[in-house]
């Protein structure tokens, strides 16, 4: 503030000074050597004077104090750079917003290198989703994630993009190496969720699910997960009829009526039945349950024995 105010006071006695020899045609006289002289204006006189001293100063800091001097000049070289990279940065989040590519590929070159933060490489790779295809993007978050090992900010994003292009293998994988870091976290639980959806393995989807609402039960994540859970359930009980002899359901937000899963369980007994060529228990079990529940599919299933 000091400093400012010192420019300030000293800008306009330059500029009074100034107006006034101009105004009044004042000129010096400096004789070089011998008839030669040259004719300077008042006011060409004080700026140059006034330069001199500025100059004279700060060669005298530099000689009495070489270390003070030289800290200060670096410190304020380094701010400036501080705050060029800032305003670049500042350039390149805007230009994200607005997925303006021209400029953000513009701005991100100025910044990318060595000591370029990480959190900016991700940002540009998330822009690139509007340029590259998703091999090209696939191929970019890989090779990121081999320099950048186990690190969140890598792979959280990558999971992202497994997830959105179907690549279930790498969602699988990705997955699992989250879990190994951060046990339970919800991004990875709903990576291996959509991993077995797409295979339909419906025992192991529940279980990710479960984790899911137990976790975050009444959170944005889950709002629409009951009512799959429930589809989910179902199907599972299909696939193995005992995947939920010792299960829990407090996690649900409402009591569950077990008593609907038996015509499934028969249905899911009735199919390891047939997997093995035992048609007749398999029938055998269907009807059984049919008497029981009065269930229509279990009618369908039974029909479907005998085909």
């Amino acid at each position: 503030m000091k400093r400012l105010l010192l420019v300030a006071i000293t800008m306009f006695l330059l500029g009074s000074m100034g107006y006034f020899a101009t105004q009044n045609s004042h000129n010096v006289s400096l004789n070089i050597f011998g008839n030669f002289s040259i004719q300077l204006s008042v006011w060409m006189v004080i700026a140059v004077s006034f330069v001199s001293g500025w100059v004279v100063t700060e060669l005298w800091q530099f000689i009495s104090h070489p270390q003070r001097f030289v800290q200060s000049f670096l410190g304020k070289f380094s701010r400036y750079r501080e705050n060029k990279k800032l305003q670049l940065t500042q350039n390149f989040e805007t230009a994200s917003l607005l997925r303006d590519q021209k400029q953000v590929r513009k701005n991100y070159n100025k910044l990318d290198n060595q000591k370029t933060p990480l959190s900016i490489r991700i940002l540009y790779l998330e822009q690139l989703r509007y340029v590259n295809s998703a091999e090209e993007l696939l191929i970019k978050y890989a090779e990121l994630r081999a320099k950048h090992q186990g690190n969140f900010q890598v792979l959280l994003p990558y999971l992202k993009l497994a997830c959105e292009v179907s690549e279930w293998d790498l969602t699988e994988r990705l997955s699992h190496e989250i879990l190994r870091i951060s046990q339970g976290h919800p991004d990875a639980l709903e990576g291996l969720r959509q991993f077995h959806i797409f295979r339909q393995d419906w025992v192991a989807c529940i279980e990710q699910e479960r984790d899911l609402l137990k976790k975050f039960s009444g959170s944005l994540i889950t709002k629409n997960l009951v009512q799959e859970h429930e589809e989910h359930l179902q199907k599972a009980l299909r696939q193995d009829p005992k995947c939920l002899k010792n299960w829990s359901f407090r996690y649900l937000p409402q009591k569950r009526d077990r008593r609907n899963d038996k015509p499934l369980e028969a249905i899911g007994e009735a199919r390891q039945l047939q997997k093995s060529g035992m048609f007749m228990e398999a029938g055998r079990v269907l009807k059984e349950a049919y008497e029981n529940t009065a269930s229509l599919e279990l009618l369908e299933s039974l029909e479907n024995v005998f085909k």
